[in-house]
């Protein structure tokens, strides 16, 4: 059985969220339970991150970035990761959005605000789904056409 600091390591989430508030908040609540980094915006995000990470992967990216919001950035990140598992959060839902969400890849949406037991529910859910296949855009993205 592995200890819980092994656990934890190999549960990476990842938070790209713009306000430094909300994203200290987010790592601050969850990193008792998983290995968390949190970056101020896309860039340095896509910048930060090598192209793998070791164990599993659930990126928590908000919408609404400077310079490139969260479904152009889903994109840039499935090339790098195609086996992470991705969640969108929001203070602008609506039903084009969410449209816009499924169609980019993400495994999950979560409208601002929201209760952290929710979060971590989601983040939880999502590492207990394999980590070994991409999801299911990342697949037809891959078939021959």
């Amino acid at each position: 059985m592995n200890s819980p600091a092994e656990s934890t390591e190999s549960k990476h989430v990842i938070i790209v969220e713009d306000n430094t508030t909300t994203n200290d908040l987010l790592c601050d609540w969850l990193k008792p339970h998983f290995h968390v980094t949190g970056y101020l915006d896309a860039e340095a995000a896509l910048k930060g991150l090598s192209n793998s990470s070791p164990g599993q992967v659930v990126f928590v990216v908000d919408y609404n970035l400077p310079g490139m919001n969260g479904i152009d950035l889903r994109a840039k990140l499935g090339e790098k990761f195609p086996t992470a598992k991705y969640i969108l959060i929001s203070g602008l839902f609506d039903e084009k959005l969410l449209h816009e969400a499924r169609q980019a890849g993400y495994d999950a949406t979560l409208p601002k605000p929201f209760p952290m037991p929710t979060l971590f529910k989601k983040v939880q859910d999502l590492f207990a789904l394999p980590a070994s296949q991409p999801n299911l855009v990342e697949k037809i993205k891959q078939q021959p056409a």
